[in-house]
């Protein structure tokens, strides 16, 4: 007995080191490491910033932040107002800065081309960047020029290549505005600096460029790379990996001051709109009184000059949140300023060493094993009782830890793995329960296997409650019936590698499946890029077609958000079609009885699909039918599009376009303005199709209205081709 035991403990101690290795292997070794604990860690790291809170640096920050918002753009005079501005708006911009004193002024726009208005305007941005010496330009790394290089097909020329900013001769102090995001898009790491192989040399990032500009170190100076850090000059920034820092967020949008960008240029030899139409001198920036130039706030300032206004988009969304919907997406300018801040300050995160972690990860797995074991050793009546007991003490240890790496951030400016300490508790103690069963009990353990991945928990729980439901057959339900797919993925999907392709659309049929999902609905299947879901079914849901219809306004909105980070300027943009449908239809398990699947069945699903493929003619994103539109019309907006026959069915069925619920604002407004379609489809049904196709085209001319279109070329045919005297209305849709 007595060995039995001591092999039991000695057994149990390689246990806990075994799972200590583990823990370790899979969430700090590259080649092991999980992805999803990896971004959990990540998540945790934001979780932090956003318990530390924002910090209020306004008053003491070395840096302004020159922003380009509407109201700078409202004063710019209409002939000039078109973007992008004469450069000698920020020519007048860099003299009047540099008359204040700013040691180093940071422009974060990218000027790839000549100037639209006038050559001359060039000629004055290069002279005022040279008399200045205090301007660092945006520069970018053109990437498909570099992978040209690397498959031996570039033909531009180093003396060419300018970076994407003509004024790359004319001040060598440039900096890439190019940043690396995690594999969750959130941007929390700053590269130093970024090589271009076309040139042949690499360049400061544009935070580091500023910093060389402040502390007077030569254009371009890079950093050295030592164990564990990056040294510029005499400042050691800790590493976060081998080619970036950890950025230590100060707080979310308006951290840092800001100044209106039209303020600085409102100088007495430039008059802004308002100037010009009330003809009176404002001169914000050096009138005797209250002219900013005469407040000294400038003075050995660092300026940085970028857009706030959201259609520029340039946004990124970063580590640090406010709390709400959103809250974490921060405009460029304000990214780079943490950046410059923290080196000013020498305010870094530090990675804690890999030796501290390992040690760790050993000491906790070790007390989460005698913890857990002590607690057997009660050997109350009620096993059960012993693990709820063990995990509640787990669950308080982990919390413990949690707190613990939010303290070591918040004082010390310490990154501590959460995940690995969490996991290490974690996971030694389900390896020592596993042990300890097969030690104890001698009995092997009993794995179920999933029914599957891609069920909802719901059908999962009707399914445990009914496995006669396991039967092949099924029930007629009501249901709501969505079908999805994405329109112009063939143009988008013809440049894309076969991985890069897989990647866009595991991300999409991920991000929409989860949607789906929060809003109560199953996702039925994959069909490529296309998705089928239902609402309804097993578990009976009274607003199925409420529900389908907001997650299809929620997938819509998730779409642009996801284009915006896939795609280029030059790219055709993608959309996705939806189409949804209500009625009865047989839902259970079809197939065969060794294989078959959980779905639906019927005309009605049928219906759905063809109204999916019926927006391409219309030119509509969200098609619904008239069984849906009567469930949903209290809570949404939506317009009438056409009485259609679709493919495959003798029944006509009213159509409508799903625009957005019913507290949109905007969108009530955007319906109310399409009084002429209204007044054009009630003469098309009236068969008045002139008076018709005159409404149809100014609806289209003043809105560019698709379906307005649509209906006029409609117009012009039942014109020349009047339909018979006993035409119903009914438009034949043959294409699915």
């Amino acid at each position: 007995m007595k060995k039995k035991k001591e092999k039991d403990f000695w057994g149990g101690i390689l246990i806990a080191f075994l799972s200590a290795v583990l823990t370790f292997l899979i969430t700090n070794v590259s080649p092991f490491e999980i992805s999803p604990l990896k971004d959990l860690e990540l998540r945790l790291i934001d979780k932090r910033f956003q318990e530390r809170g924002a910090l209020d640096i306004k008053d003491s920050s070395n840096i302004i932040l020159l922003e380009i918002n509407q109201s700078t753009y409202d004063q710019i005079p209409k002939e000039e107002r078109r973007w992008p501005w004469p450069r000698s708006v920020f020519a007048r911009v860099i003299n009047n800065l540099s008359k204040a004193g700013v040691k180093a002024i940071g422009i974060d726009i990218n000027f790839s081309n000549p100037d639209s208005y006038s050559p001359s305007n060039d000629s004055l941005m290069a002279q005022s960047i040279k008399r200045s010496g205090r301007v660092i330009l945006a520069g970018k790394i053109d990437i498909s020029n570099e992978g040209k290089l690397q498959s031996g097909k570039s033909f531009i020329s180093k003396t060419n290549y300018n970076l994407g900013n003509i004024f790359f001769r004319a001040d060598s102090s440039i900096g890439i505005v190019q940043v690396p995001s995690d594999n969750d898009g959130v941007y929390r790491r700053y590269l130093p600096y970024v090589r271009s192989e076309v040139i042949g040399k690499s360049f400061p990032s544009f935070g580091f460029a500023v910093i060389n500009k402040f502390k007077d170190l030569k254009n371009n100076y890079l950093v050295e790379d030592s164990a564990g850090y990056f040294v510029l000059d005499d400042i050691k920034i800790p590493k976060w990996d081998n080619e970036s820092m950890l950025i230590n967020f100060y707080g979310g949008n308006a951290t840092f001051k800001r100044v209106n960008l039209i303020d600085v240029l409102d100088d007495k030899e430039y008059k802004t709109s308002d100037e010009r139409s009330l003809d009176i001198e404002i001169n914000t920036w050096d009138d005797p009184d209250i002219g900013l130039l005469h407040s000294g706030m400038f003075k050995d300032k660092i300026v940085i000059i970028g857009s706030t206004m959201p259609e520029d988009r340039d946004l990124l969304p970063v580590a640090f949140s406010e709390r709400k919907t959103g809250g974490n997406i921060m405009y460029g300018v304000e990214f780079h300023a943490n950046v410059v801040q923290n080196i000013l300050w020498r305010d870094f995160l530090y990675k804690q060493s890999a030796a501290a972690v390992f040690f760790i990860i050993i000491l906790l797995s070790f007390l989460s094993y005698i913890m857990t074991g002590s607690v057997r050793k009660l050997k109350l009546k009620n096993s059960v009782i012993n693990e709820i007991l063990n995990f509640t003490l787990i669950a308080v240890s982990v919390y413990i830890v949690f707190r613990g790496t939010v303290l070591l951030f918040v004082e010390h400016h310490l990154v501590a793995p959460a995940v690995s300490y969490s996991l290490a508790i974690v996971l030694s103690y389900f390896t020592s329960t596993a042990y300890n069963f097969i030690s104890e009990r001698k009995q092997n353990l009993v794995i179920k296997n999933m029914f599957s991945q891609y069920v909802s928990k719901e059908i999962v729980t009707e399914l445990l409650n009914n496995p006669s439901k396991l039967r092949l057959g099924g029930e007629r339900k009501e249901i709501t019936v969505m079908f999805c797919d994405i329109a112009n993925f063939t143009s988008f999907s013809e440049k894309k590698q076969p991985e890069e392709l897989v990647g866009y659309i595991n991300e999409f049929l991920n991000e929409m499946s989860e949607i789906i999902i929060d809003h109560k609905g199953t996702v039925d299947k994959y069909l490529g890029d296309a998705i089928m879901a239902f609402w309804g079914a097993p578990v009976e849901i009274k607003d199925h077609a409420l529900l389908a219809c907001n997650t299809a306004l929620k997938m819509q909105k998730r779409l642009v958000e996801l284009r915006n980070n896939w795609m280029t300027v030059e790219e055709i943009p993608i959309y996705i079609r939806i189409g949804i449908n209500t009625g009865e239809a047989i839902v259970g398990n079809i197939g065969g009885s060794k294989r078959f699947d959980y779905t639906v069945l019927g005309d009605n699903v049928n219906l759905a699909s063809r109204l999916e493929g019926a927006n391409k003619a219309y030119g509509t994103n969200i098609m619904i039918s008239d069984s849906t539109y009567e469930i949903i019309k209290e809570h949404f907006l939506a317009r009438e599009l056409d009485i259609i026959r679709v493919k495959g069915k003798s029944v006509p069925t009213k159509i409508y376009e799903l625009i957005s619920t019913i507290d949109d604002a905007d969108a009530k407004a955007a319906l109310e303005k399409l009084d002429f379609y209204f007044q054009g489809l009630t003469l098309y049904k009236m068969r008045n199709f002139e008076s018709a196709c005159d409404y149809f085209r100014r609806a289209f001319e003043q809105l560019k209205d698709y379906p307005s279109r649509v209906y006029a070329e409609r117009c012009e045919f039942y014109i020349s081709n009047p339909p018979p005297e006993n035409w119903d209305g009914v438009f034949e849709l043959t294409s699915k």
